[in-house]
């Protein structure tokens, strides 16, 4: 029971992060990982029994499921070779090491395809590599699926273990060690198989044991778990920062929209609907930029400075208040105008409101991108604390009192 639920949680782990994969632009490095990734998954979901008898009888073919699980994972095999290549500082020396592996895993493939079709079958039995071991067509099968799962546990370790000592303690370096562990459990597990077939091949059956069973299981199933650990590990760091910048761009929506009704002229294209920003979930990272230059570029236009401290958000929040101010003095000149003319005294201009000098505050934003959003949530937070001040600070005028700021009132 314990080992079913370790399997299932397994596969659930490695098909989410194949989707993840998928459903992500990669480099041509990460697309051959997401490959090499999908076609781990195919093994291990085609070695659950449910889906393995669900396989066979659909296709009407014994024991299918047994070459595709591992044919799947010579593929990977034949991935990791091929990943080794590309991340190689010198791949022109041990390339004829990787094209003698392309050529191990070929032969390999070829010679379980026809040992497949000469090994005993039957499709009432789970398994011929159980049920038949220690027959000599069935223990030579055998010792080819694990000889290509060795190879690719091999360049896993040459992958994953350098890279593990040579990065930066964090996710990166704990995602390549428990890559690095998953590849030794791997050939533990591999080194159980063919001990397996041959202790049949001489007629033991100690290892035919319900105990023995759960411990090869246990093994498959927690090498993919350190697998799918370690490959996620790094990506949940990128989930993170992409999490907190679209928190990011969502909290300095509020200033961005009141600079930019101020200033639209900084607005770079069309400026984004609520709906449309919340629900978009691609290049959140360039939108995220394309904000901060938006507001930086507001600041300067709108108060001729650019720091984020209290006098900063001060004096923007002055230079708000003056441009709508500006933007309503031909309305409220028009309306003086005409109550000056009904009671026959002389028009007079309105006074030009006052906008907040310029200062040198500098900004505590950086060319790093989280560096400077940090910078403007503080600058929100002080514009959101001088607006409520001003809020604080203005009369209101009521029905039935004079309002101060309405020279006939």
């Amino acid at each position: 029971m314990v080992v079913d639920v370790l399997e299932i949680v397994v596969l659930v782990a490695f098909w989410a992060f194949t989707i993840w994969r998928f459903a992500t632009p990669q480099t041509e490095r990460g697309k051959a990982v997401r490959l090499v990734v999908l076609l781990a998954t195919l093994s291990f979901t085609f070695n659950r029994r449910e889906i393995s008898y669900a396989t066979d009888t659909v296709l009407h073919v014994a024991d299918i499921s047994v070459p595709l699980k591992n044919l799947a994972t010579l593929a990977a095999s034949a991935g990791l070779v091929h990943i080794v290549g590309l991340l190689s500082t010198d791949p022109a020396r041990w390339a004829w090491l990787r094209r003698a592996a392309y050529a191990l895993l070929s032969v390999t493939s070829v010679a379980m395809c026809v040992l497949f079709l000469l090994a005993p079958r039957r499709p009432e039995r789970y398994d011929f590599v159980y049920e038949h071991a220690g027959e000599p067509v069935v223990t030579a099968y055998a010792v080819l699926t694990q000889l290509g799962l060795t190879v690719g546990l091999i360049c896993a370790l040459v992958l994953f273990r350098p890279t593990g000592r040579s990065v930066a303690p964090g996710p990166l370096r704990t995602g390549m060690w428990l890559l690095s562990a998953g590849a030794v459990v791997g050939l533990l597990f591999m080194t159980n198989r063919v001990v397996y077939q041959i202790s049949h091949a001489a007629g033991s059956v100690a290892l035919d044991t319900t105990a023995a069973q759960n411990v090869s299981r246990a093994l498959l199933a927690t090498m993919l778990l350190l697998f799918a650990a370690g490959g996620a590990l790094p990506a949940l760091g990128g989930l993170r920062r992409w999490t907190s910048r679209y928190v990011a761009l969502q909290r300095l929506r509020p200033l961005w929209l009141e600079l930019s009704t101020a200033a639209p002229e900084v607005v770079l294209g069309d400026p984004p609907g609520r709906l449309g920003e919340l629900l978009t979930l691609r290049s959140v990272e360039l939108r995220l930029y394309r904000r901060v230059i938006e507001i930086r570029d507001a600041q300067w236009l709108l108060a001729a400075r650019a720091g984020d401290g209290e006098d900063d958000a001060a004096a923007l929040r002055a230079a708000v208040t003056a441009r709508r101010h500006s933007a309503a003095a031909p309305q409220d000149a028009a309306g003086r105008a005409v109550r000056a003319m009904a009671s026959g005294s002389p028009v007079t201009a309105a006074p030009a409101p006052a906008v907040g000098p310029p200062g040198a505050s500098q900004s505590a934003g950086g060319p790093d991108v989280d560096t400077e959003v940090r910078a403007l949530l503080g600058l929100a937070r002080r514009y959101r604390d001088a607006a409520a001040q001003d809020v604080v600070a203005t009369p209101v005028a009521l029905a039935g009192h004079s309002d101060p700021s309405d020279p006939n009132g």
